[in-house]
């Protein structure tokens, strides 16, 4: 599953934003100018097809993503995603959308479903999309079979979305594209400024420490227990595991080895009338993880919390990027991906997550001109100060990639530096260097 393109809107200060990806694709604006809430719409998004009825409920009365910016504050939430799939031999483009309302002081109008739509094109054999699913405020229909009309109606509730009900019609001959809807995720990395948390040695993390679990799991929740997770890698996908440890020892040449460790505290602490284990019908897990590192010039080992907060968040981002590939997520967010990272690894740190990735695809925000020397211009949306305090993004212009070059060298900056100069003086200023550069 690959995603192509994804549109939303009526979220935050996020009045529309359209983004076609491509591997890496990065979004650029100074700080407070609605980079996180792109990222969080398009989670928003996925995640609320995924969800049941009553958290659907509360997610359409989310305080913290209702607009409430006087230009937008009565539009209804929008999302649309375009997807390509081969399913059952065939390769299909996948259209899938759907708008809500928000709370409303009117009771009758608020958290309400509007509208949805499934279209689907079978890009070996098909001219033009066809319409699997309608669905207005008060009446949905969907396709029934390959010779009939987008007109079977099916009842739906005002909280919940046909392409969840559609999951039970295991009959329909494009169920495989429905379950590709329903299973769509992202995983997404925040600024981890402090990334210490992340290599707690507990097994068991935040709510899931009533869970016993007796074998390693490689799941995207578990990429957020990084020395769990990692130990586990070496032991169920060892290939990956020195893709890892290779990815990790180039961008941190001061380290001379790593290693994740596993101590079983029952194995370490016995008592004398304490059962044999063999006799037991469940033996209650009690591990502990660790990474291990020796760093070159030191006289001994040490735990991977030692190490600064910098060489820490290069292991949880480059273990994301294997757990999503192993886990064929589509797409993965990492939000200042700069933070603590020397400028100098950056570069170094985006090759190797494109050559770790086939099946996902990268999305980052960045405040840092320093990122933008390392990218390729097309797939860098510019975020542009405005009147209206609007999050709106703006894509660079084939035409003027040349002329931005020749700009920043008359000027002895970085390309990046002088798009952030720019951004700055706008915010002062008509922004006429952006309305000419960018589309």
């Amino acid at each position: 599953m690959e995603i192509v393109r994804v549109k939303f809107g009526g979220f935050s200060n996020v009045e529309s934003v359209e983004l076609d990806f491509n591997k890496i694709n990065t979004l650029v604006a100074l700080n407070n100018y609605g980079k996180s809430n792109v990222i969080k719409g398009i989670q928003f998004g996925i995640d609320f097809i995924k969800n049941q009825s009553k958290t659907k409920a509360k997610m359409m009365a989310f305080k913290p993503f209702i607009p409430y910016n006087e230009n937008i504050d009565n539009k209804p939430f929008r999302f649309e995603i375009e997807i390509n799939a081969i399913n059952e031999s065939s390769n299909y483009s996948i259209i899938y959308s759907y708008s809500f309302d928000w709370i409303k002081n009117d009771k009758e109008r608020g958290k309400r479903i509007l509208e949805e739509s499934l279209k689907v094109k079978n890009l070996v054999e098909d001219l033009k999309y066809s319409t699997f699913l309608k669905r207005g405020l008060n009446k949905a229909a969907y396709l029934p079979s390959k010779t009939g009309r987008c007109d079977r109606e099916i009842k739906i509730e005002k909280d919940e979305l046909v392409i969840n009900k559609l999951e039970s019609f295991d009959e329909l001959f494009y169920y495989s594209i429905i379950k590709t809807i329903n299973d769509l995720n992202v995983a997404s990395v925040d600024t981890l400024q402090n990334p210490d948390d992340l290599y707690k040695k507990n097994r068991i993390h935040n709510n899931e420490n009533l869970i016993v679990k007796n074998d390693y799991s490689l799941s995207m929740n578990e990429a957020a227990n990084s020395a769990y997770f990692i130990y586990g890698l070496s032991k169920k996908k060892p290939q990956y595991f020195e893709l890892f440890k290779d990815a990790v020892m180039t961008l941190l040449p001061s380290l001379e080895d790593f290693e994740p460790v596993e101590i079983d505290l029952k194995e370490t602490i016995s008592f004398k009338n304490e059962e044999a284990k063999i006799k037991l019908p469940l033996d209650f897990p009690e591990k502990i993880y660790d990474i291990r590192v020796k760093e070159r010039n030191n006289n001994q080992q040490t735990s991977i919390t030692s190490l600064s907060s910098g060489s820490q968040k290069i292991f949880y981002v480059v273990s994301v990027a294997i757990a999503a590939e192993i886990n064929k997520m589509p797409l993965i967010t990492y939000e200042e991906l700069e933070n603590s990272i020397h400028p100098g690894l950056l570069q170094k740190l985006l090759i190797i997550l494109d050559n770790l990735l086939e099946n996902s695809k990268i999305l980052l925000s960045s405040h840092s001109p320093y990122l933008i020397q390392y990218l390729d211009f097309s797939n860098i949306k510019i975020g542009t100060p405005n009147e209206k305090g609007l999050a709106i993004f703006k894509q660079l212009r084939k035409s003027k990639f040349k002329k931005l070059l020749l700009l920043a060298e008359d000027e002895n900056i970085s390309v990046g530096d002088l798009i952030f100069e720019k951004m700055i003086e706008c915010q002062s200023s008509d922004d006429d260097f952006f309305n000419e550069m960018c589309n």
